[in-house]
């Protein structure tokens, strides 16, 4: 008989603990029974899962004090009859606190939980975390510099975590397509080179300084580059109002939230991603993946990703003088490119393939 499997998400909107969740599931189904437990809203990978034919269900949460409210409880304790979960397994801050309280209140004794606390920002989370953190069976991490960092911190015993990376199916990157057509599908010239950023757009990211960089390296001279940035949120009025001033702005795209990034990637040349504080990125991972020189910030959790100047390029945090420095340098260089795209490629299929990762976590969901 199957282990049963319940995956505990904060939200089902685009991001990268989602993402990675609906990458990883199907390779999982040969060997264990899975369903969703979705604690926020109904956002658009409730969908992709229902595609899957992976059952999904909503609690509907609108705050934290819904967190013991009596319907959104008894809800949650309905699940648990039904299904009979071997093991809870959270992804992210709010579905680790429920999971883990509601769960082993409701007879559940295996606890898995997910960790991206790197970028847990409220400390009373924090400390959420830190005292209920007994209840929690094991906890994995997606690099060990997370994991060095928030075992330090919530004085986790060493035996009760594990490092896991997030996974990439490389497969879904192995298509050709038309330069030429999706340049004029994004209303972009095709002749030029792309510089693209996938992310969310908040202020943790650093577009600002991207922009920044883009537009010095536009007033040095080079006047032949697009910058494609994809993905919404709340900085985005102000960096298309920064992107205004800028002598470059006829040259910068905001692309929005799109379902078609890979296809994005495949015509791009150089990806950036300034950010200040990730998890361990999806959107690096999948721009590696898609053989693109990379420009990102000296942050542990991307060292622990790219090597420097082999995989990739690390720059300071806040800093667009030095990341104009390596666009021009890239721009310059396309052998420098293909170097580090084709070692980025490699890199990805060495360690974050579907096969070695749903391996690592096979064995843990089997071991506890």
């Amino acid at each position: 008989m199957k282990k049963r499997i319940l995956h505990i998400i904060t939200g089902l909107e685009v991001g990268g603990a989602e993402t990675n969740l609906s990458r990883l599931i199907p390779s999982l189904e040969k060997t264990f029974e899975n369903r969703i437990c979705c604690l926020i809203g109904r956002g658009p990978m409730g969908k992709i899962f229902a595609d899957k034919n992976i059952p999904v269900y909503y609690l509907d949460i609108k705050n934290v004090f819904d967190f013991f409210n009596p319907f959104v409880v008894l809800k949650f304790r309905k699940i648990i009859k039904e299904f009979k979960p071997d093991i809870i397994a959270t992804y992210l801050i709010h579905s680790d606190l429920f999971g883990r309280i509601w769960g082993r209140f409701f007879g559940v004794k295996k606890i898995i939980c997910n960790h991206r606390g790197s970028l847990l920002q409220w400390e009373w989370l924090s400390f959420l975390d830190k005292i209920t953190s007994f209840l929690v069976t094991k906890y994995v991490f997606q690099t060990l510099s997370a994991k060095k960092e928030i075992s330090r911190r919530l004085n986790i015993e060493p035996k009760k975590t594990t490092v896991i990376p997030n996974v990439i199916n490389l497969e879904d990157f192995e298509f050709e397509i038309d330069n030429s057509k999706k340049s004029k599908e994004l209303g972009i010239p095709e002749e030029n080179l792309n510089i693209v950023s996938v992310s969310n757009l908040r202020k943790g990211k650093g577009h600002k300084y991207l922009l920044g960089a883009f537009d010095r390296v536009y007033r040095q001279g080079h006047e032949n580059m697009n910058l494609l940035i994809v993905g919404d949120g709340d900085q985005r009025p102000i960096l298309e109002k920064q992107a205004k001033i800028c002598e470059s702005g006829d040259h910068i795209y905001f692309l929005g939230r799109r379902s078609d990034v890979l296809e994005i990637l495949k015509i791009c040349d150089i990806f950036v991603l300034p950010t200040f504080a990730e998890g361990m990125s999806n959107a690096i991972m999948e721009a590696m993946a898609s053989k693109l020189a990379v420009i990102t910030t000296d942050i542990d959790v991307n060292k622990d990703l790219i090597k420097n100047n082999y995989s990739g390029i690390l720059v300071p945090v806040k800093n667009s003088d030095v990341i104009a420095e390596n666009i021009t340098k890239l721009l310059k260089n396309p052998e420098e490119r293909t170097r580090l795209g084709e070692n980025a490629y490699n890199e990805i299929k060495d360690n974050y393939s579907i096969e070695k990762v749903s391996k690592k976590i096979t064995e843990l969901l089997q071991s506890v």
